[in-house]
């Protein structure tokens, strides 16, 4: 592992957070890029819901890493306010961003269905580089396993290996991205999509969602009623967006069109 990857004078530069940041800064922009080129959305509206969303993302990020590790914030509140302390949670950080970017449109009277499909393919892109500072820190590892494709990390003693779950989601994100950019070639023009109702994002709320809800039977962390927040907040991921998939699917055939 890496934590740190190399130093700035005496400034150490984090791998998971120079990863990671890359990762969201690559995201943001090719969503606004892809939200004004391909879905007509104003530069102006684009840039404020994606401000306002990075905003709801961070705090999500950071619940999520609370909920996380909920039984050491438990025996220890004032370790909330130690905000240099812990990780964060990318399931969350999903929530906390749709979230604020769905009340700000709704707000406008804007339809979300554009910025939704431009965020997808971006979404399972940020995924896939950024579990890559997960591994490099050594954090998000799974538990210990003598399966083939278990990993030494160097804090457990020698002979000892683990699921490298963080290459496990890097992976799945990139079979997500994949689908969902032959998704977007395959099924019907973007524009109208857009106006009769989403597919790309639904499908990676059920792909996301119950890739997590699998994969982090594998991962070690406090658990709530037996399941980590990943897998709560996914398997509600999951459920949702194939509800969303069917509406808009239905919603689509009454027009006398077809979506999926």
């Amino acid at each position: 592992m890496y934590p740190v990857l190399f130093h700035l004078g005496k400034i150490p530069v984090h791998s998971y957070y120079l990863i990671w940041t890359a990762a969201l800064c690559l995201a943001l922009e090719w969503t606004r890029h892809r939200a004004e080129s391909a879905y007509g959305m104003g530069a102006a509206r684009v840039s404020k819901v994606l401000f306002w969303g990075f905003i709801g993302m961070m705090i999500g990020a950071r619940l999520g890493g609370y909920l996380d590790f909920w039984e050491v914030y438990a025996a220890d509140p004032s370790r909330i306010l130690r905000f240099w302390e812990g990780g964060m949670s990318s399931m969350t950080a999903f929530l906390g961003g749709g979230l604020t970017a769905l009340f700000l449109l709704r707000r406008e009277g804007s339809p979300i269905w554009p910025l939704a499909e431009a965020a997808a393919l971006p979404a399972a892109a940020l995924i896939f580089v950024g579990r890559w500072g997960c591994f490099l820190n050594g954090c998000c590892y799974g538990f210990v396993t003598g399966h083939p494709f278990g990993m030494h990390f160097p804090f457990d003693p020698p002979g000892l290996f683990r699921h490298p779950s963080q290459l496990y989601e890097s992976l799945g994100a990139g079979l997500i991205l994949f689908a969902l950019f032959l998704a977007e070639r395959v099924w019907p023009p973007l524009e109208r999509r857009a106006r009769d109702g989403a597919l790309l994002w639904p499908l990676f709320m059920i792909f996301y969602g119950g890739m997590r809800f699998l994969l982090d039977f594998l991962r070690e962390g406090d658990r709530i009623m037996g399941l980590r927040t990943g897998q709560l907040v996914g398997g509600a991921a999951f459920l949702v967006g194939l509800v969303w998939l069917v509406v808009s699917a239905v919603s689509s055939r009454r027009r006398g069109k077809v979506l999926v």
